[in-house]
Formats: C-alpha cells, structure tokens, sequence
C-alpha cells in the first residue's frame, strides 16, 4: 500500500473491501474498474477443468505485468484492489443465476502480503490460504480436505495449498457444505505473483469448480511482453563492458 493517498481513495478501498465480502454473500460484483477485458460467454460447466480454461480468454494485467487466462463463462477487470490487481468473477446466466458465484483474485506478491526476504513458496501460499480465508469468508469455521500441490508456469515454479472450511455456527455467508479456499504463489525474486480463489459450495459442484481448476489457471500465467519490471537494488540499465 502507498502513503498518502486522498480520502477519496481511501473510500474506494474501503468501498472495495465491502463489495469482496459481499461477492460471496451476495454474489455481486467486486471491483473498481481501470482496465476492463471483455465479458466472455457462458460456458458449461460440466466441461473438465483444462478444458474450460483452455476454451477461455486472455487478459493483461498491466499492474502486475501478467497474461491471465481466464476460463469459459468467467470476466476479468483489473485496477487498484485492496488485494491484488486483476478480480474475476462468473458471468451470470439469465436461465442460472446460481453459477454466479466466487472470486478469483490475482497480484504480484508484495511486502504486505508476505515477507519478501522468504523465498518459500509453499510457505507464501499456505499464509495467503489462510489470511485470504479469514478475510473473504468471516465465519467460525474448521479446514477439511487439504490439498498442496507443486505447479510450473511460464512466470516460475510455485505451490498451491486449498481446503474446504465448514462453517461451525450458523450463518448467511456459506452452508453447511462449506466453502472452496485456495491460494498458489509461483515466481522467485521480485517476480513472484499469486491467486487466491474461493468459491461456494467448496464439493465441486456445478457452480463451483475444483481446486484442479485454478491449478489450470495458475500454470497458464505468463509475462506480459509489453511489462517492464521495475529493476531491483543494484542492477542497471548500462550495457556490460
């Protein structure tokens, strides 16, 4: 986060942070939009997790310097988030509106999220997991099904840790069956990136795709060629004598 910023950023953030709680809620939209991609059609969701992303899109975020797929029957926006700088979310269908439900939320791994002296990917995405868990999903609950994963992209090699949380106590927010929690960070150096997704019902179900999927996701990111990573301390624009 930077200093100094107006009230009035500070009121789109906090206007931010409402709408992502609410996205799970409510199923409402979550983002203040800077860079808008294309809404992609709806497609079925029976489809198996490669193949839905596969038949899927590209979006460039130009903040974190990524090219992100994203699946059938989900859209991207991308713009100053509370967490991350590109939101997906389902398209919503006129005949199901239950399939409009979760958030996949994408970044460049920063100080506020994670140590970034600690090169431990597997570290980073088990703390994201469970901070991004806390935050979206605000209810007592208990981690069942955990799931940790190695994965390979384009932007570095990484890990993702998921589980599904019961809730314990009655509430509006999620169901008995729980909900999906996920979270990978790939990349090393200045350049590590993250995804976090959570989704209700956490069982797979029609309006919820696996763990698998993200995965899918995940190890499609790849550098933006017009991105120009800012250079790190002590390294230089001047040619090698």
């Amino acid at each position: 986060m930077t200093s100094g910023q107006n009230p009035s950023a500070g009121r789109s953030r906090i206007i931010l942070v409402v709408a992502l709680v609410a996205v799970l809620a409510v199923v409402a939209a979550v983002v203040t939009v800077v860079v808008s991609s294309a809404t992609y059609s709806p497609g079925v969701r029976t489809l198996s997790p490669k193949i839905q992303v596969a038949a899927g899109s590209d979006h460039v975020d130009p903040y974190a310097g990524l090219v992100i797929r994203v699946p059938e029957g989900w859209r991207a926006e991308s713009g100053e988030l509370v967490f991350g700088s590109t939101v997906m979310s389902p398209v919503a269908a006129a005949d199901d509106p239950s399939r409009s439900d979760g958030v996949v939320l994408v970044g460049q791994l920063t100080e506020d999220l994670f140590d970034p002296e600690n090169p431990d990917n597997q570290l980073a995405a088990l703390a994201l997991v469970n901070g991004m868990g806390q935050f979206l999903l605000p209810v007592p609950g208990r981690p069942v099904e955990e799931r940790i994963e190695p994965l390979s992209t384009r932007v570095g090699d990484g890990w993702s840790v998921s589980f599904r949380v019961l809730p314990t106590v009655p509430q509006d927010i999620i169901g008995p069956e729980g909900a999906l929690v996920y979270s990978a960070v790939v990349g090393e150096g200045a350049q590590r990136f993250w995804l976090t997704y959570v989704s209700r019902p956490g069982d797979g179900t029609m309006a919820s795709p696996h763990a698998e999927w993200a995965d899918e996701i995940v190890e499609r990111l790849r550098p933006s060629e017009a991105y120009y990573a800012p250079l790190g301390p002590g390294e230089s624009t001047a040619e090698p004598a």
